[in-house]
């Protein structure tokens, strides 16, 4: 198997388990701010599907040979705007966005040439170069570092 089918599944395989926890989620539980940022568990749900876009957007930046030049603050603070802004939102709204994201990166990452997996730029959170091959397995462990994060907040 590929690295990229082996991302794509792992991607798949950690938003199959956030979309049952969402699916058997309490209404009352959806809107349980997290002891960890205080962010609820559906902003937090809603992070990882937002998430998935991120990420293809900053393999996207150095894929063109350009670098991310997102710093740690910037990240944060677009973390605290998303929160609120998705606060809101439905679980309904919610596994929608998660299908939709995944579905689009798994495609990407599948459509990648090993050539395109040795890339690499500066990744202004880290402060170091990113390499795409390195980084496209961290799509399933956002979503499983999350998942754990929420159901520990229940």
């Amino acid at each position: 198997m590929t690295q990229q089918e082996t991302a794509a599944r792992e991607l798949e395989a950690a938003a199959r388990e956030l979309e049952d926890f969402i699916r058997e989620c309490p209404d009352e539980a959806w809107t349980k701010a997290s002891p960890n940022d205080g962010r609820t568990v559906g902003s937090i749900a809603y992070h990882c599907a937002a998430g998935n876009d991120v990420a293809l957007g900053w393999i996207c930046q150095v894929l063109a040979r350009r670098p991310v030049l997102e710093t740690a603050d910037s990240h944060n603070a677009h973390n605290a705007a998303e929160a609120q802004r998705s606060a809101g939102l439905s679980k309904d709204e919610v596994s929608t966005a998660l299908a939709r994201t995944t579905e689009r990166a798994a495609h990407f990452v599948r459509s990648m040439t090993d050539e395109e997996l040795e890339r690499h730029a500066l990744f202004g959170i880290s402060g170091r170069d990113l390499v795409i091959g390195r980084f496209v397995p961290n799509y399933g462990r956002h979503i499983r570092d999350h998942l754990e994060e929420m159901k520990q907040t229940l």
